[in-house]
């Protein structure tokens, strides 16, 4: 084994794992987080924190579409690995990992990897900014009628000029400057021809007035650039007034249907507005094709399973491991009073966490259950065997209204702390949702 191959191998040995759980592959999931755990095999935040991604159950066409884009973001080296049933996960593991650490043939790509813009539906041919575009050089650029190549400068042309880097020495301007120059709409003032400066010039009665030689590009120029529109697919910002009264950027932004901790699936739309959510919506991915609602039996075991999941975006890996192991022994029934103990430890160190408190306090307040900090210290008590009244479940509006005006973290925090599923957007008791 040579030196790469060695460093490669002691880089993927323990992979990042991306999860994608279609609905109605809880179980699944459970299995795979609990092997994943055993291995020690990290989870992954976003796609470009990916090594591996797993795709679990069987997903309708819209999420599998969703996860294509996803899958088009991670970066190389990657594989994808899709797992149907519980006695598959370790063996799909074992192979990714395989393939994973197996280096490409020298010269090739893994595999093809189509671009975002291509699979959100865009013409590539829009986004060509280097031939015969005005945005990405002076090569080919249609300023109204001609490049810098010829131009009549009232008695000397560009030639000999540098745009790249170098200075304007031994340029000869005849007889008069850059005044009334039409570039299509815009003259020189402003523009930066490369860093170099006017040594040796001979302006021949005409000067430069205001044109900028100390930087790079054509700040100040008018190519017909606005806020506003859409560049591959993706919607530019644009500004309005926020609840301030001031005039802040307004950018349309999408949380789901993928991230650590969120229900797969669920979409959230909003406009971000300085640094807060407004104009929020969520719909459900496949809402046509979903599985019928099932009765979760062990209402303990989801209890801790939605505490894991939101200890995971609160950002304490290691109180949400323990809930996953308490999860695991409860669903086993192997060793279950060590389960019992270890539910109870973790759910009364989660309950009387001050950083915790400090965090989640207030966020949703307005929600069934209280705030976010109330929701979670009910599924502590639910996770240490405790009776609890069942809640009512939340539509999506209901949702949205408490994530209007949140911060996206804040926004992260609430929808975790929320028993969201498929089933709660018609109407069910939060008992039945895992």
């Amino acid at each position: 084994m040579d030196l790469i191959a060695r460093v490669r191998n002691w880089a993927l040995a323990r992979p990042r794992v991306l999860l994608v759980d279609a609905p109605g592959a809880t179980t699944l999931r459970w299995s795979v987080e609990a092997e994943l755990d055993r291995r020690g095999w990290p989870c992954a935040v976003s796609p470009a924190d990916t090594d591996l991604l797993v795709v679990l159950g069987e997903p309708g066409p819209e999420l599998a579409e969703a996860v294509d884009v996803l899958w088009s973001q991670v970066p190389e080296p990657r594989r994808r690995v899709e797992v149907q049933g519980t006695g598959d996960v370790a063996v799909a593991l074992d192979q990714g990992r395989a393939a994973l650490v197996r280096p490409a043939e020298s010269g090739t790509k893994e595999d093809g990897r189509p671009s975002p813009a291509s699979l959100l539906s865009n013409d590539e041919d829009e986004d060509a900014h280097d031939e015969g575009m005005g945005h990405a050089g002076h090569e080919g650029m249609d300023h109204g009628g001609g490049g810098h190549e010829g131009m009549d400068h009232g008695g000397g042309g560009h030639e000999g000029m540098d745009h790249g880097g170098g200075g304007h020495e031994g340029m000869d301007h005849g007889g008069g400057g850059h005044e009334g120059m039409d570039h299509g709409g815009g003259g020189h003032e402003g523009m930066d021809h490369g860093g170099g400066g006017h040594e040796g010039m001979d302006h021949g009665g005409g000067g430069h007035e205001g044109m900028d030689h100390g930087g790079g590009g054509h700040e100040g120029m008018d190519h017909g650039m606005h806020h506003g529109g859409e560049v591959a697919g993706l919607p530019m910002a644009m500004t309005g007034p926020d609840r301030d009264g001031l005039e802040l950027d307004v950018l349309k932004v999408a949380l789901g249907p993928v991230l650590p901790g969120w229900p797969t699936g669920l979409v959230l739309r909003a406009e971000l507005q300085g640094d807060v959510l407004t104009s929020a919506e969520l719909t459900w991915l496949d809402a046509g094709i979903l599985p019928a609602a099932q009765q979760q039996s062990d209402s303990q075991g989801a209890a801790l399973d939605r505490l894991a999941r939101f200890l995971d975006v609160a950002g304490w890996p290691t109180a949400a491991r323990d809930a996953r192991r308490a999860r695991d022994g409860v669903a086993e029934g192997a060793d279950r009073d060590e389960a019992q103990r270890l539910a109870k430890a973790v759910a009364r160190r989660v309950s009387r966490s001050r950083t915790l408190a400090w965090t989640a306090g207030g966020i949703g307040r307005r929600g069934s259950g209280g705030d976010a900090l109330d929701r979670v210290r009910r599924w502590c008590d639910m996770a240490s065997g405790q009776p609890v009244e069942d809640l009512p479940a939340m539509s999506l509006d209901e949702v949205a209204a408490l994530v209007e005006g949140a911060e996206v973290g804040s926004a992260r925090l609430l929808v975790a702390s929320l028993d969201l599923s498929p089933v709660s957007a018609v109407s069910a008791p939060e008992h039945l949702h895992a």
